[in-house]
């Protein structure tokens, strides 16, 4: 006969105890602690990328369009030290809109630029890509919410004026046609803007 004793311990149930659980979830705080900085930064960079790849891309929809009509799309009395923003008064036009200014500057109306429908990012703003009208032109809104910003050789001498805010750039004149910017997240023209040249 087997000797039955009352005093042995019950079998280990296979659980956690409360102090395991602890350090388990601690443990977990501080890794996503630690990712949160790294995961900003970058969508920050993928931002910053997209916000650079619509520059360009902009600046090649201004030359296509150059090299179909042998001018710019903008008024030939502007000045040529003024920006142009990503508004209706240049994409209509590299949008080929159904409007006056579409006709009188981009008569067969092709499309020069395209992109993907912008997100709504609140007080009548928007960002990444174009919002479209129902004639057919429309905004391009950069990543932060912002228009972008364009300056032409509309004197035709293969140069365009520096930016008053790029002081990086030794001369008065960039040996370009095409310049196109966005101010970048803090939406200041003064810094960490996202620029093709």
């Amino acid at each position: 006969m087997r000797n039955t004793s009352f005093n042995q311990r019950p079998a280990a149930s296979g659980g956690f105890t409360l102090l395991e659980l602890l350090v388990v979830i601690a443990i977990i705080g501080i890794l996503a602690g630690l990712m949160f900085p790294a995961t900003t930064g970058v969508l920050r960079n993928a931002k910053k990328a997209h916000a650079e790849n619509d520059c360009y891309n902009l600046k090649n929809a201004i030359s296509a369009y150059f090299t179909e009509y042998r001018k710019y799309p903008a008024d030939p009395n502007a000045d040529e030290e003024d920006e142009m923003r990503t508004d209706h008064d240049l994409m209509d036009i590299l949008l080929g809109a159904d409007n006056a200014d579409g006709e009188k500057y981009n008569p067969r109306r092709i499309a020069f630029f395209t992109g993907k429908q912008a997100k709504p990012a609140g007080d009548g703003k928007f960002r990444k890509g174009i919002t479209l009208d129902n004639n057919g032109g429309g905004e391009l809104w950069d990543p932060f919410a912002e228009l972008y910003y364009v300056r032409m050789d509309l004197d035709y001498n293969n140069r365009v004026k520096v930016p008053e805010w790029d002081d990086s750039v030794e001369s008065t004149y960039l040996p370009e046609a095409i310049v196109v910017w966005s101010t970048g997240e803090d939406t200041d023209l003064d810094v960490d803007n996202v620029k093709t040249w």
